[in-house]
């Protein structure tokens, strides 16, 4: 009897141990984002709100090319309360190598992004954005909180 319980308690221990899922209640978002401030390359004030404004909001345009197909990608400007800063928040979805930012008809720039993947046992492929590279030029690491782009 005393092994009989003792091996009841093995298999009932070994069946809750396995019923446990790991990753039950893990997020598993892949990031797509971009965050960026649009600067004056003078003296650092913020060209999208306040009295040095410069761009359009309603000009902006973040898209890429395929042929014919033009994918544009949404963002979000957030002016900070109390502040004449803001911050272009973009997600870069579907995943595109090559992405121009329109932000006046007369200025177009280009951001190369590069991803990191890698597989997750829980979540499968995870993708991030490693890098922007504007205009071929300049690295801004996406792993650093926002990125200023200076005009």
């Amino acid at each position: 009897m005393r092994h009989f319980k003792f091996t009841l308690l093995v298999v009932f221990s070994g069946v809750l141990f396995h019923s446990c899922d790991r990753c039950d209640n893990l997020d598993c978002p892949s990031n797509y984002h971009g965050q960026f401030r649009v600067v004056s390359a003078i003296d650092g004030k913020d060209l999208l709100f306040g009295p040095n404004k410069v761009y359009d909001l309603d000009q902006i345009k973040f898209y890429s090319t395929n042929g014919a197909d033009t994918t544009y990608f949404g963002y979000l400007p957030i002016k900070f309360p109390n502040a004449n800063d803001s911050i272009l928040f973009v997600r870069f979805f579907p995943k595109n190598e090559i992405v121009y930012m329109r932000l006046s008809n007369v200025d177009v720039d280009t951001l190369n992004i590069s991803y990191n993947t890698f597989e997750s046992k829980c979540c499968g492929m995870i993708v991030n954005i490693s890098n922007f590279r504007l205009n071929n030029l300049i690295d801004l690491p996406a792993d650093q909180g926002t990125q200023v782009i200076k005009k």
